[in-house]
């Protein structure tokens, strides 16, 4: 039976397996290491809750593909702001967005589509 567990202990067994593993790539395959220890997350949470822990670090391999308007980032699910630029004619139009928490920006970023999560300072 896998539970529901509280932040605190999400972010414990999230380091736990690091602390073990060193490296990990992909989202998947993180949240398969979470189950075989009865931890369930949902892939949106356990981004939000990552990019809180100031001893890991993310890596994010973006696509080539657009990014079309969300109200939330891609990758960490914070809240956007948007990046206006002015037009020919001075007009102010909106260009892209980014977030503050994880860095992303649409207009040099796509879509990401490979996480890598490793602590700051474990020797591989």
């Amino acid at each position: 039976m896998v539970k529901r567990p509280s932040d605190a202990e999400l972010i414990f067994n999230v380091l736990n397996i690091l602390r073990k593993n060193g490296e990990i790539v992909g989202e998947i395959k993180f949240l398969e290491y979470l189950r075989n220890r009865k931890i369930g997350a949902s892939p949106k949470r356990f981004r939000k809750i990552i990019y809180e822990i100031p001893e890991i670090e993310v890596l994010v391999k973006y696509s080539k593909k657009k990014f079309g308007y969300q109200d939330r980032c891609p990758v960490c699910s914070s809240k956007l702001t948007t990046i206006r630029g002015v037009n020919l004619e001075g007009k102010r139009k909106i260009i892209g967005y980014k977030c503050d928490l994880c860095g992303y920006n649409s207009t040099s970023h796509g879509k990401p589509y490979i996480y890598t999560f490793r602590l700051k300072n474990h020797d591989l």
